[in-house]
């Protein structure tokens, strides 16, 4: 008779060796099971060889019972013929382009430009034979020509010669005191004839009663004042 360790000794030694078996059985069937599949795809490759090559061979004439299948094969290729060139016909598409408006032309620095009438050095605002100051910002003419026919008939000038303002004399007093006189004086003058002399419907300037020469004037042209 064994002892309980002999016994607990021998129950150990045999669930071991089942373990092992069942591991053991699962590799080599597992093994198995890859043969049969690697057997599977060589027998469906060489069915889809034979019938490609039956296709082939016998697309125009099959035989009645593969007819069904060689009509569907043809459709598909003709189908996929057509998916093909469609293919092509989207890759060469053109996007739909917005047109592009020209480049309005500007005068450049260099191209010579005739002035038809006086310009304001400030702004490069034309202004009216006998205007004092510049409409649109306000600044004391420095006329360039006597009146604006001689600017008409001045020789070519470029964008800059028109629109660059001469170095000013330094005033004496005296003659900014004279300017003053002038101003006042013509200011007065026109106060006390623009009642009986401007148009009711027209706007004039608050401080020497000028009419305003056009809608959205900065400055009075006469008196320099701001509207």
């Amino acid at each position: 008779m064994g002892t309980f360790f002999d016994k607990l000794s021998a129950n150990l030694t045999n669930e071991s060796r089942k373990l092992s078996q069942k591991v053991k059985n699962s590799t080599d069937a597992s093994r198995l099971m890859s043969e049969i599949t690697a057997e599977n795809k060589n027998i469906q490759e060489n069915l889809n060889a034979i019938g490609k090559l039956y296709y082939d061979i016998c697309k125009d004439e099959p035989d009645e019972a593969f007819r069904a299948m060689v009509e569907a094969i043809t459709r598909s290729e003709q189908r996929i013929a057509e998916l093909r060139e469609s293919i092509k016909t989207i890759r060469a598409r053109e996007p739909e382009l917005v047109p592009v408006p020209d480049d309005i032309p500007s005068a450049s620095p260099a191209q010579s430009t005739k002035p038809s009438a006086m310009v304001c050095m400030g702004c490069g605002n034309t202004y009216a034979e006998g205007n004092v100051f510049c409409a649109v910002c306000g600044q004391k003419l420095v006329p360039q020509y006597q009146n604006a026919a001689a600017a008409s008939s001045a020789p070519a000038q470029t964008a800059a010669d028109v629109q660059t303002k001469p170095e000013e004399p330094v005033k004496t007093s005296e003659s900014e005191i004279i300017d003053a006189e002038i101003i006042e004086e013509k200011i007065n003058l026109q106060k006390t004839t623009s009642d009986e002399n401007v148009d009711k419907n027209k706007k004039c300037c608050p401080y020497c009663g000028k009419i305003i020469s056009f809608e959205g004037q900065a400055f009075c042209d006469d008196c320099g004042h701001a509207l």
